[in-house]
């Protein structure tokens, strides 16, 4: 059974060993494992990923086979993303109404999983930021620890699904939107 989340995938079926897969908190990672864990809190009827963070090489990391809450998906495809940085202009900011909710909000937006969720991280924490600073004020730490946090997790998986390192999608994404 799939379910499609705009351009990031739901799938509830078993990923396999070589697989990559997109975690909610830790971005891009590869299955390096699948079985019960011998952990003490690990529950010891139940099947684990163990999952390997492509981008933080210390870290290793287990989440349910089952994947009852959505902690990770499919990586999108080369043609999504493709799509997706053609889009980008269109994604709309975070409608944020009440300035102390705002942390929440970025917060739900990343942990979504979608990529289009963190575009609009992106564009909201970033245009806070330059009127910011153009009237001569310092940014807010908030809004940069969320813009850092965004652009891992998408540059991370538009770099998986082109073929790309991290720094070239930026530059690639600049260059496919100015034209």
């Amino acid at each position: 059974m799939k379910l499609q989340v705009i351009q990031c995938k739901w799938v509830m079926n078993m990923y396999g060993i070589g697989d990559y897969v997109a975690h909610y908190k830790e971005g891009i990672c590869e299955v390096v494992a699948i079985g019960t864990l011998n952990i003490s809190c690990s529950d010891k009827k139940k099947e684990y990923y163990t999952l390997k963070p492509v981008y933080d090489s210390r870290g290793v990391l287990y989440t349910p086979v089952a994947n009852e809450r959505r902690q990770i998906r499919e990586v999108i495809t080369a043609q999504e993303a493709e799509i997706l940085i053609k889009e980008m202009p269109k994604i709309e900011v975070l409608g944020i109404s009440e300035e102390k909710k705002r942390e929440a909000l970025y917060k739900e937006a990343l942990f979504k999983n979608e990529c289009r969720a963190w575009i609009s991280v992106i564009k909201t924490s970033y245009s806070r930021k330059m009127k910011r600073l153009s009237s001569g004020k310092k940014s807010i730490n908030m809004d940069d620890k969320y813009l850092g946090m965004a652009e891992k997790f998408l540059f991370g998986e538009l770099a998986m699904a082109l073929g790309m390192s991290k720094e070239e999608v930026k530059r690639y994404i600049t260059e496919k939107i100015e034209h």
